[in-house]
């Protein structure tokens, strides 16, 4: 009887075991059923789109979708100043996670993944992609969707403004609010050199068919140089306002690049961007030193030779490099074929002297221009126009004997100018 009972007990431990392992084993096979099926719909009824946020139209897409659909219920505000006037304003986007919105009748799931940050010279941000998927294949929906947030971001942009942009990671991204061009009455140079930068820049843009015919590389390269504050950022933020260009600023003490990463930078600049490498004596000195700046950056300076000129750089671009001392910057750097235009900017000439006092004291007579020009080539010195506008900014409540009185302050704390072109 006791060995009965042992063996009733034990079938059914057994029958329970078996009907445990049964349904484990179903609700596998039933999962994974439904996964393949889940899959199989995704991979052929569903249409979806990936954004990262390395791509410029990341941006566009996530403002379209904030403005134009009022069904969004979650976002992210971003305080934002859109004038001289510092008056602030709230920009809106779809915060993480999952948004719903019709578009065309059709209904748009949205996703706005986040994960972890990349960091590059500029700023620190978290790398996220957007998501788009919709029912059916509808391909053209979605690429409509795209074309909607490019127009509406260019509908952005007042007419005649300069966008600013600086790398982040391997793409470009604008750096501020756009910017009114600075107008070239407001930049004073000798006699014709910014007539001839600006002819040699617009001869450029017409001649792509020339260049091609000729196997010539389709590129410009600038050499502005000369003392602080002679005016080589501002021309070129002028030049880039007169041909409706934006502005690439390129710096190379950023640790996180690399030279591939300044050559996939350099061969993806936006198109009517200039690019500006500023101050080119202090990223190298001489073939010696093989980075810009020692156990910081990556690049070396074969690297930046490469992305300039070399196998894999880009056509259709014009750079401008600036330096305060020519005399440092590496030959290699500036030879013929990558710097094609140099330009000295030194202190005021005495045309430059007189057209600064005219336009700054317009009610200044010929007799005045002559005697300020006078009392400056008196002095014996060299006037910065930097300098020189600074002062006419502190004097200009005052009358011009005032001003004439205190003319010693142009060259308080100047020192150790180089003159030599």
């Amino acid at each position: 009887m006791q060995d009965y009972m042992l063996a009733i007990v034990s079938n059914t431990y057994v029958a329970k075991a078996v009907g445990h392992l049964t349904w484990t084993l179903v609700s596998i096979a039933l999962n994974e059923t439904g996964n393949l099926v889940k899959e199989y719909i995704w991979r052929n009824y569903v249409t979806e789109l990936e954004v990262s946020s390395s791509d410029r139209c990341y941006q566009w897409l996530l403002e379209w979708i904030a403005i134009h659909n009022d069904q969004l219920l979650h976002f992210t505000v971003t305080t934002v100043s859109r004038d001289s006037n510092a008056i602030l304003k709230f920009e809106y986007e779809p915060n993480a996670g999952q948004h719903v919105f019709k578009y065309k009748g059709q209904t748009i799931f949205l996703k706005r993944n986040r994960s972890s940050s990349v960091t590059s010279e500029y700023n620190t941000r978290p790398f996220e992609t957007l998501n788009l998927s919709t029912w059916g294949r509808k391909k053209k929906l979605l690429n409509e969707i795209l074309e909607e947030a490019r127009l509406y971001a260019l509908s952005k942009m007042e007419l005649g403004t300069i966008l600013i942009m600086v790398p982040s990671y391997e793409t470009w991204q604008t750096f501020g609010e756009p910017r009114v061009p600075r107008s070239k009455s407001s930049v004073i140079l000798d006699n014709g050199v910014f007539e001839t930068i600006l002819e040699d820049l617009q001869y450029f843009m017409k001649d792509q068919s020339w260049y091609t015919e000729k196997g010539i590389p389709y590129r410009r390269g600038y050499l502005l140089f000369g003392p602080p504050g002679c005016g080589k950022t501002s021309l070129i933020m002028v030049l880039a306002g007169e041909i409706k260009y934006n502005l690439c600023v390129l710096s190379l003490n950023n640790s996180q690049m690399s030279d591939d990463q300044l050559i996939k930078l350099m061969g993806e600049v936006p198109r009517n961007s200039l690019i500006l490498l500023e101050d080119i004596d202090a990223m190298f000195t001489s073939r010696v030193q093989k980075s810009v700046i020692e156990s910081s950056s990556k690049v070396t300076l074969s690297g930046l030779l490469n992305a300039i000129d070399g196998v894999m750089s880009s056509e259709c671009r014009i750079v401008f490099m600036t330096t305060n001392y020519v005399d440092r910057v590496d030959s290699a750097l500036i030879r013929a074929g990558r710097v094609d235009f140099k330009q000295y900017l030194g202190p005021c000439s005495n045309y430059q002297l007189s057209k600064m006092f005219t336009r700054f004291r317009p009610e200044g007579t010929d007799n005045d221009v002559k005697r300020f020009m006078d009392v400056i080539r008196s002095q014996n010195k060299p006037v910065i126009p930097a300098h020189l506008q600074e002062f006419f900014l502190m004097h200009r409540h005052k009358e011009l004997n005032s001003m004439f009185e205190h003319i010693d302050d142009l060259w308080q704390d100047v020192q150790n100018i180089q003159l030599t072109e």
